[in-house]
């Protein structure tokens, strides 16, 4: 689910400029780029009550798609194995779209 209007314009605009900031991953400015949620909009508002800007970065569709589907996994797992407790449970997983954890080998990361 997406940002509400008003948190989603502080995390894509800058404020002093009002142009639309580079993908935090990449650096493409997109006409419309992608609020993407730190932690899954439902687990934060569980905890927190509401969405902030500080869940939020800009990044552009290609890179929201990699943060989401690649790069939550992977953090997840190596944050775990190094003994920290209290991750998000959305980060476990690839909870999106199409790329399939068994086709990146994201195992359960004690193989190596």
């Amino acid at each position: 689910m997406p940002f509400n209007p008003s948190v989603k314009r502080k995390i894509v605009r800058d404020k002093l400029t009002n142009e639309h900031l580079p993908c935090v991953m990449c650096g493409t400015r997109y006409p419309l780029p992608d609020a993407v949620h730190l932690i899954d909009e439902k687990e934060w508002k569980a905890k927190v009550g509401s969405d902030r800007q500080i869940n939020g970065i800009p990044l552009c569709p290609n890179c929201h798609r990699i943060f989401d589907e690649v790069l939550r996994p992977y953090l997840y797992r190596a944050l775990k194995g190094f003994g920290s407790t209290g991750l998000p449970a959305s980060w476990e997983k690839n909870n999106k779209l199409s790329v399939s954890e068994q086709g990146l080998n994201l195992g359960s990361g004690d193989e190596a």
